[in-house]
């Protein structure tokens, strides 16, 4: 072949090559697997959705950790990375269609001493340490003087019992939990758990993945953030750009606060010391 005709044969197999790859990108963007971006390599190209709601930021590149917003203390972007999944909690209509019985107690809020207008509102089921929940109400306070709002905390602390639940109806409606956490061996164990139990009452099948969670927490091993002490969701969907301005403002306020906007889904993840 002439070299000027294998020049443009060269150059269009590079342009088609390119085309797919971005075709691939826009895919997982639009399904929201943000986190495979970084193995597609498209300089220079925007995608639409790769920055976090009405942050109003530019798009940093996709295999970059989730961005550290708010710390009373400076700190390298490295170590906002969460080292363990965010993972949200099931709906109680979630629960129900995974035939577990609702929770006899739905774990406790500690917040400081309440003032007004009533403090930030804790969804059903979060647990807070009273040292969290204090910080938390430092946070609502600011928030609420700019804002005439309060926060709602979706998730914190959990004990064994109540990851199982979570992992268990995340199972039972079919979500592939060797997608949603990195621990792909604590998570292994925790289906083995499961699989062996499967034929069993849900309380039972519980108890059973419950014991496993457990164990690996002896051991230092943590399926989920909030199964350490000091994480915390804070609800953001509902916010406006003004209001998140608000909330990380009040959180730079509080020392000992890291705040990291998550978007899948949306919220902001603190991690409180």
């Amino acid at each position: 072949m002439p070299p000027t005709r294998r020049s443009s044969a060269q150059e269009r197999s590079r342009e088609l090559t390119w085309r797919l790859c971005a075709l691939a990108a826009a895919l997982l963007c639009a399904a929201g697997c943000k986190e495979k971006l970084g193995s597609i390599d498209l300089p220079g190209l925007e995608l639409p959705g790769l920055d976090g709601p009405d942050t109003g930021a530019a798009a940093a590149p996709a295999s970059a950790a989730p961005r550290a917003l708010a710390s009373a203390a400076p700190r390298a972007l490295a170590s906002a990375a969460p080292s363990l999944e965010c993972d949200e909690l099931p709906s109680a209509e979630e629960e129900r269609r995974a035939k577990l019985p609702p929770l006899t107690a739905l774990g406790k809020a500690v917040p400081a001493e309440p003032w007004e207008p009533p403090p930030y509102e804790v969804l059903p089921g979060v647990t807070l340490p009273a040292k969290i929940a204090a910080k938390l109400e430092q946070i609502d306070l600011g928030y609420a003087r700019r804002t005439r709002e309060h926060l709602v905390i979706t998730s914190g602390t959990r004990d064994a019992n109540r990851q199982a639940r979570a992992m268990f109806t995340k199972l039972r409606l079919g979500e592939d939990l060797l997608q949603l956490y990195r621990n792909k061996a604590a998570v292994q164990e925790i289906k083995k758990a499961y699989q062996a139990s499967s034929r069993k009452p849900p309380e039972q099948v519980v108890a059973a993945m419950e014991a496993v969670i457990q164990d690996q927490i002896d051991r230092g091993i943590y399926v989920s953030a909030h199964l350490r002490r000091g994480a915390v969701d804070v609800r953001n969907r509902t916010m406006s750009s003004k209001e998140r301005r608000a909330f990380l403002e009040s959180a730079r306020e509080v020392e000992g606060v890291l705040v990291i906007d998550e978007t899948t889904p949306p919220h902001y993840h603190l991690q409180i010391d």
